[in-house]
C-alpha cells in the first residue's frame, strides 16, 4: 500500500531488502511486528547495528536496515518540510544520520497495524495517522487552495510560481510564503511531490512508465526513474514489482 498526502508518502508492507543506499527525503522507517536493525556503519553495513523500532533517517545519508519482521512501514517527508523538524525533536536518541525511538511509537505503529488494508480503510484514517504523528493541519487560504488543486490535478502544466501567484492575486513572495505556510514545502518541491504522485498512480494503474513519466510533466522516463530512485532509494520498476495499491489521501 502507498498513500500520498501533498509532500509525505507512507509505504506500508513487506521490506524491500534494499542494499545501502541514500534518499533525497527523509524517511521514517518503522517495523510493525518486530525490529529494525540499522547499521552503525552503513559502508561496513555487517559490522554492528542498532536495534529500534523506528529510525528517522537523514536527507541524503548512506544507511542499510534490516528488518526482522514481516511488515514494515515508511514514511517519506520532504527534506525541506517542517514535518522533518518536528520529527527530530520526537527522536529520543538523537543522532546527525539517523535518530531511533520516535516518542510515541507504540502508539504509532498500532495504529498502522490496525488499518484496513483498502483504500476506504487508509482515507478514514489519515487524519488520526496525522494526529499521531503530530503534524499540523494549518487552515488554508482558498487562494493557496485552489493552486493547490492545479499542481496536484494538471501536474504536467508548466506554470511556474510567478503564474500561480497572478492566478491567486497575490504577489510572488507573499504566495510562497502563504503556500509553504499551508503545505510545508516551497512550491517547486510540491510540484515534484505532485509529479511523482501522479506518474506513479498511473503506473500502479497499468500505464506503462514512459506514459506515466510524460503525462505527469517529467521530461523522459529517465528522468522520472532518476527521480524516483532519487527520493525513494530504488528503481520504480522494483518498487512496481511488489504489486502495490496506490491511494491518495486529499
Amino acid at each position: 500500500m502507498l498513500v500520498s498526502c501533498g509532500a509525505r508518502a507512507l509505504y506500508v508492507g513487506p521490506g524491500f531488502g534494499l542494499s545501502p543506499h541514500r534518499n533525497a527525503v527523509a524517511v521514517l522507517a518503522m517495523c510493525l511486528n518486530g525490529l529494525l536493525e540499522v547499521a552503525k556503519d552503513a559502508r561496513d553495513p555487517y559490522s554492528s547495528f542498532h536495534r529500534c523500532r523506528t529510525a528517522l533517517i537523514e536527507p541524503n545519508q548512506l544507511h542499510f536496515l534490516r528488518i526482522s519482521g514481516t511488515e514494515c512501514a515508511f514514511l517519506y517527508v520532504d527534506a525541506l518540510s517542517r514535518d522533518l523538524a518536528l520529527l527530530r525533536r520526537r527522536c529520543r536518541r538523537p543522532g546527525p544520520a539517523v535518530s531511533l525511538d520516535l516518542d510515541g511509537e507504540d502508539d504509532l505503529i498500532a495504529l498502522l497495524a490496525g488499518m484496513h488494508r483498502s483504500a476506504e480503510g487508509w482515507r478514514s484514517a489519515s487524519s488520526g495517522l496525522a494526529a499521531a504523528l503530530g503534524f499540523e493541519s494549518p487552515p488554508i487560504d482558498q487562494r493557496i487552495a485552489a493552486a493547490v488543486d492545479s499542481l496536484l490535478n494538471a501536474p504536467a502544466l508548466e506554470a511556474d510560481t510567478a503564474t500561480l501567484a497572478a492566478q491567486a492575486g497575490l504577489s510572488v513572495s507573499r504566495f510562497q510564503h502563504l503556500f509553504k505556510s499551508a503545505t510545508g514545502v516551497p512550491v517547486r518541491r510540491f510540484r515534484l511531490w505532485a509529479r511523482m504522485r501522479h506518474a506513479v498512480a498511473m503506473a500502479i494503474s497499468g500505464a506503462t512508465i514512459t506514459r506515466a513519466a510524460l503525462e505527469a510533466g517529467f521530461s523522459s522516463p529517465a528522468h522520472f526513474a532518476a527521480a524516483f530512485r532519487e527520493m525513494f532509494g530504488m528503481a520504480p520498476t522494483q518498487f512496481l514489482a511488489s504489486a502495490p495499491v496506490f491511494v491518495s489521501s486529499e
